[in-house]
């Protein structure tokens, strides 16, 4: 199943839309996309926007942490469960069943959620 993850550009206000930065003295690149671009100061013109990726349309950042925290904590909840399964098996432990049950509703429920069709 693959999901459609939609992406609402905003105008770049870094770059006025043109993709380079000239917000620098006398139109040169800005401090923040030379040090972006890993260039050493100086007079550095045309350097692709480092806010936009030289597209002249942005997304906020707060946008695109809120898509991506849902794969990020369904991987934080999951890998340390499986983990913790797996050593459990390996060290023989009487405990093993409950654990067994206590990390497949977990990790049922995080996958379940995370590839359900219904999206809000």
């Amino acid at each position: 199943m693959v999901s459609e993850i939609k992406s609402t550009l905003y105008p770049c206000a870094h770059c006025q839309e043109s993709g380079t930065c000239q917000s620098g003295e006398n139109r040169q690149s800005c401090n923040l996309c030379v040090a972006r671009h890993k260039l050493k100061a100086g007079g550095h013109i045309g350097i692709a926007c480092s806010i936009c990726g030289g597209i002249g349309k942005a997304e906020p950042v707060t946008e695109r942490m809120n898509k991506q925290i849902t794969p990020i904590l369904s991987i934080i909840i999951i890998l340390p469960l499986l983990v913790f399964v797996w050593w459990a098996m390996l060290a023989e432990s009487k405990y093993f069943t409950e654990l067994i049950t206590f990390s497949s509703t977990i990790i049922g429920t995080v996958v379940g959620f995370y590839f359900s069709s219904r999206k809000n």
